[in-house]
């Protein structure tokens, strides 16, 4: 075994295998002398860059080497640690191509002030992507990216959003009721066989002009008296969805007030007027 003295001295003026033994080291202190060493290659840096126990000083340092600094790697193995100082990290996203992008903003071991700043640079970059990078893009991104990508209104990227596992009844909920909500969105979401199913979704459906009526009817059966009712004095409710809610309720033999100048004539169950 080597003393400390012996291994600071490998680190700073080794190279090979002696280099690798201090870029490998169990001591910060050393791995930082072994930073400094000019016979550093690319290939340690990036492992002294993955490295959990590296200190911040030394992920600065590495982001700053005029010796890597067209190192990718080196830069995504920086931006990926979460132990990089924010500004280092800022000033090396601008680098970052879109999927490594995606892959640091779900990180949650990442601070959410980075996290936060790399979602808003994809959302910046998603109207101009090509179709087939925004596909690829939602079946790897976080819930605020996905959400971004369903805004742009895009069938065949809404589809792949929404079999993502990173969205929850919840996310959708808002996004339904968001004020802009494309009617695409809502549409997909409302023909969606395993969102389709979900107690809230329908509710938050129900409220929506955007709404297909069909579904709406179908909807509307499987919804609790009590919600129906307040669905029914909701006035973000669409006009032409409220005779519906009537029908429901009385045939639920449920009452509700109802305006004189409200008069409702629906058809029958089989169509006919």
């Amino acid at each position: 075994m080597l003393t400390l003295e012996e291994r600071m001295r490998a680190a700073s003026a080794g190279q090979g295998e002696e280099l690798w033994n201090a870029v490998r080291d169990a001591n910060p202190e050393v791995v930082s002398r072994a930073v400094l060493n000019r016979n550093l290659t690319d290939e340690m840096a990036v492992f002294i860059a993955k490295r959990k126990t590296v200190a911040a000083e030394t992920l600065g340092f590495l982001a700053s080497d005029v010796r890597f600094k067209n190192s990718y790697p080196l830069k995504l193995a920086v931006c990926k640690n979460p132990k990089t100082p924010q500004r280092t990290a800022f000033s090396l996203l601008k680098f970052m191509r879109i999927f490594d992008l995606a892959d640091i903003a779900k990180d949650q071991r990442i601070h959410i002030n980075i996290r936060q700043k790399v979602e808003q640079q994809i959302s910046e970059k998603i109207p101009v992507m090509p179709v087939g990078n925004k596909t690829a893009l939602a079946r790897r991104a976080g819930t605020n990216v996905l959400l971004s990508l369903m805004a742009g209104g895009d069938e065949r990227v809404i589809r792949v959003c929404l079999d993502s596992p990173a969205l929850t009844e919840a996310h959708l909920y808002k996004l339904i009721n968001k004020a802009g909500v494309k009617p695409a969105v809502v549409r997909m979401i409302a023909s969606h066989p395993k969102w389709a199913l979900s107690y809230y979704i329908r509710f938050a459906l129900i409220r929506n002009f955007y709404t297909p009526m069909p579904q709406v009817e179908q909807f509307i059966r499987g919804i609790r008296t009590p919600d129906l009712k307040d669905l029914y004095a909701d006035p973000k409710v669409p006009t032409s969805t409220k005779p519906f809610i009537f029908r429901e309720l009385g045939e639920r033999g449920e009452t509700v007030d109802i305006l004189e100048d409200e008069v409702y004539d629906l058809p029958d169950e089989t169509g006919d007027e």
